[in-house]
């Protein structure tokens, strides 16, 4: 089941940022509005994230990039339904971005919560040098403004400093009743990144798990109804700049280029630097799954992989899951739409064997997830049983 009548229901990442998080809570709040009365049951949507990170989804073909707002909201927004935002006290708030996205989705109610931080252009240009430029950041100004906030800095808070941002945006002390009702929460950035994980200085400000965002949001343990944890097959990292390394990777994953991979290169929706990618690792999935405890799983880009290998990969999860002692449903992403996301059931059981008829039926019925390459390739081989 993948919601519950009541209590929290949160997104995390499991990796280095940008796994589709975006895509998944397009998709789990396209699920709710048909298997759910249109979603009216979610009482609002929690949100703890900053400037630093962005999600991206799309409407139809209508793409949504975000980087203030919550995903699960907007996406419910554009199809009618009005679900308010909850910034909490562990956001990180620049005014022009959230203005800029307030503007664009006036049917959005948020509710900034007053220990919000806020970034100022002082911020940003003191991100540029010193320790925190050497960790090739996205240079947002979010840390700086976290550290304002520690200081106890007066107008480091949105209780003070914050201002008229528009007639939908209004300061509140949230009182939630998660042991009432069900509320979507999204957490920003990627596990990996946590300041307290192994790639320490090379981190983001604050911790990126699940029990950080119900934290932020002063919410108990015990209210956590669901969890939502996105990987990708190819993880990446923000590109290095200034001569400054973005961090390293775990021991069983080695760095690769986008021209191996097949793909054009992508861009980090933040900074538009060129991502560094890697190979699967199945010890970060370890340690993100331990410190999340997920109920499923996405796996996102399974369209950068060759369908030969399809089945193994998943098999090596499966593996993974039984070792850990955990049981969690996967979900898999063949591109950046609603529609590109299927269940695990969907896909099926199997692993490819290209001399079974079987599978060759099977992957022929997903071909439209195939790239180019793919494609011919499974022509040669038809071409070749026929001869």
């Amino acid at each position: 089941m993948l919601f519950e009548y009541k209590g929290v229901h949160c997104l995390v990442d499991g990796q280095f940022g940008s796994t589709g998080k975006g895509a998944l809570a397009a998709w789990l709040a396209h699920q709710a509005y048909h298997h759910f009365g249109k979603a009216h049951y979610f009482d609002g949507v929690i949100y703890s994230g900053g400037p630093n990170s962005g999600h991206t989804c799309y409407y139809g073909d209508e793409k949504i990039v975000l980087k203030q707002l919550p995903t699960f909201a907007v996406y419910l927004s554009k199809m009618g339904v009005k679900m308010p935002v909850y910034l909490s006290a562990g956001a990180i708030i620049d005014r022009d971005i959230l203005k800029k996205e307030a503007e664009l989705y006036p049917d959005v109610r948020i509710f900034v919560h007053p220990n919000a931080a806020i970034v100022t252009d002082e911020d940003k240009k003191a991100e540029e040098t010193g320790s925190i430029a050497h960790v090739a950041g996205t240079r947002s100004g979010t840390g700086m403004a976290l550290v304002n906030k520690i200081l106890r800095k007066p107008d480091a808070i949105a209780g003070n400093s914050l201002g008229h941002i528009g007639h939908n945006v209004v300061i509140q002390n949230h009182r939630l009743k998660p042991e009432q009702h069900a509320y979507f929460m999204e957490v920003s950035q990627g596990f990996s990144l946590g300041i307290n994980s192994q790639f320490y200085p090379k981190v983001t400000s604050r911790e990126c798990t699940v029990m950080q965002g119900l934290a932020d949001a002063r919410i108990p343990a015990r209210m956590l109804a669901k969890t939502y944890m996105a990987v990708r097959t190819l993880p990446i990292r923000v590109g290095n700049v200034d001569g400054h390394s973005s961090g390293n990777w775990y021991g069983d994953q080695v760095e690769t280029e986008w021209e191996v991979v097949g793909v054009e290169p992508e861009r980090t929706t933040v900074t538009n630097r060129v991502r560094r990618v890697a190979t699967f690792s199945v010890d970060q999935f370890y340690d993100a799954c331990y410190a999340n405890d997920p109920d499923f799983v996405f796996v996102s880009h399974m369209d950068y992989l060759n369908r030969q290998v399809w089945g193994t990969f998943m098999r090596n999860l499966r593996d993974a899951r039984h070792q850990m002692g955990k049981y969690f449903e996967f979900m898999l992403g063949f591109g950046p739409k609603v529609k590109d996301i299927m269940t695990e059931e969907e896909l099926g059981e199997y692993s490819y064997d290209q001399n079974s008829t079987r599978d060759r039926e099977v992957l022929a019925s997903t071909s439209r997830f195939l790239r180019r390459d793919d494609r011919e390739a499974e022509e040669e081989c038809s071409q070749r049983d026929s001869d």
